[in-house]
C-alpha cells in the first residue's frame, strides 16, 4: 500500500520529510492526486476549516498546472515527487497564514485573472462597486443604480449629468493609487474609447501592474506613471480636463489597526493600508486636488472605509461638491462614495 508520505507541516521546512525510497525499486514512492489533498485538507483544517478542501484544491491545481476539474475527474493520476514536495511547501505556507494570493500570484477581480505580490494590495470584491459605478458614469446617461455585483446603491438620477463622458473624444480617466492595475485594467478592458492614466507612489506596485496590462492586451491604453496622488499629473497638462478621478486610498485608521485581519496587517503593505490617525488624511487631500484637475461637471469614486461616511462628508460640506451616490456593499455598509464637481455656474 503507498505511503502518503505524511508531514507536520506546522514544523519548519527543515523538518519535512522527504519521500521514501522502495527498498525493491531505489525509486521514490508515488502519490496520487486523490491522496494529496487529503493530506493538505487534514493539515489545513485547523488554520481554515471552512475552505481546507478548497483550498487544498486551488494550491495542487496551481502546483502541477492542472484545473480543478482534472483534480476531481482525475482523483488517481499520480504527481511527481518534485510537485509533491512544493505542494507541501505551499501547504506550509498558508498554515503560517501567509495569503493564498501570495502563494499562487493570482486573484481574480472584475473577472479577469490579475498577478499579485506582497508589493500590492490584493484586490477586493467590494472594489468591483467603484468600477460598477465608473462604467455607469462614462456610458450614456441615467440612472446610477443596478450595478453589476449585487449590492445597494441610492437612486441618484441627475438631470444634469452630461449625455455619457463615452459620447466625447478622448475622455480621461485617472485612477489613483492603481497598486496591481486592477481598477485601471478593468476600466480599460471595457471602456476601449477611453484614455487612462494610473498613478501609483510604489514603483514596485507599478511594475506588477504593467505585467497585468500587458497579460490583459490594455498596455498600449494604459500610462503608468509614478508619484503621490496627484501630483504625477502636473507633467500632462490636465487641470480641469479630466473626466473622472477613480481612487481607492489607504483609509484604515493608525489608532485601530484591529479593523484589519491580522494576515491582512503582516503581509499586506502598510502603505496601501493606513490613512493617517483617522483613516481620512488622503481624502482631505484628495477633495483638494481633484477639483484641480476635474473638468467643471466631473466626478470622482472613492472607496470609503467603515464608519466614514459621515467623515468624508464633514470633509467635503462648503467645497464645490455634490454627494451624487453612496454605494452600499453586501452587508449594508457604505462602500463607495461618487462626487460630482460643481458646474460654473450660468
Amino acid at each position: 500500500m503507498r505511503s502518503l508520505l505524511i508531514t507536520r507541516l506546522r514544523s519548519s521546512k527543515a523538518n519535512l520529510r522527504p519521500p521514501t525510497r522502495s527498498r525493491s525499486t531505489n525509486r521514490f514512492s508515488v502519490i496520487s492526486i486523490k491522496e494529496a489533498l487529503a493530506e493538505g485538507s487534514r493539515e489545513l483544517h485547523d488554520a481554515d476549516p471552512q475552505n481546507n478542501r478548497r483550498t487544498a484544491r486551488i494550491l495542487l491545481a496551481h502546483v502541477i498546472g492542472a484545473t480543478q476539474e482534472r483534480l476531481l475527474t482525475k482523483p488517481d493520476d499520480e504527481i511527481t515527487t518534485a510537485q509533491y514536495a512544493a505542494y507541501l511547501d505551499s501547504i506550509s505556507r498558508r498554515v503560517r497564514g501567509e495569503p493564498l494570493q501570495h502563494i499562487t500570484g493570482h486573484q481574480e477581480f472584475y473577472g479577469l485573472d490579475f498577478l499579485v505580490s506582497p508589493a500590492v494590495l490584493i484586490p477586493r470584491p467590494e472594489t468591483e462597486f467603484l468600477v460598477d459605478q465608473v462604467l455607469k458614469l462614462e456610458r450614456p446617461a441615467g440612472p446610477i443604480s443596478g450595478l453589476r455585483v449585487m449590492g445597494q446603491t441610492g437612486d441618484c438620477t441627475d438631470p444634469r449629468r452630461p449625455e455619457g463622458l463615452g459620447q466625447k473624444s478622448n475622455p480621461v480617466v485617472v485612477d489613483i493609487g492603481t497598486g496591481s492595475g486592477c481598477i485601471a485594467i478593468s476600466l480599460a478592458v471595457n471602456l476601449p474609447g477611453v484614455r487612462i492614466i494610473a498613478t501609483d507612489i510604489s514603483e514596485p506596485a507599478l511594475e506588477v501592474a504593467r505585467k497585468n496590462a500587458g497579460i490583459r492586451g490594455v498596455a498600449d491604453r494604459i500610462e503608468f506613471v509614478q508619484g503621490d496622488l496627484l501630483c504625477p499629473l502636473d507633467r500632462y497638462g490636465l487641470k480641469e480636463n479630466i473626466d473622472i478621478i477613480a481612487c481607492n486610498p489607504p483609509y484604515v485608521p493608525l489608532g485601530q489597526p484591529d479593523l484589519v485581519q491580522g494576515v491582512v496587517r503582516d503581509f499586506e503593505p502598510a502603505t496601501a493600508l493606513y490613512g493617517g490617525n483617522d483613516g481620512l488624511d488622503l481624502y482631505r487631500r484628495l477633495v483638494v486636488e481633484a477639483l484641480e484637475y476635474l473638468k467643471p461637471g466631473g466626478y470622482m469614486v472613492c472607496e470609503i472605509g467603515y464608519s466614514q461616511l459621515a467623515g468624508v462628508r464633514a470633509i467635503v460640506d462648503g467645497m464645490s461638491w455634490e454627494i451624487l451616490d453612496v454605494t452600499h456593499d453586501l452587508q449594508g455598509i457604505p462602500r463607495t462614495l461618487t462626487l460630482r464637481k460643481k458646474p460654473l455656474a450660468g
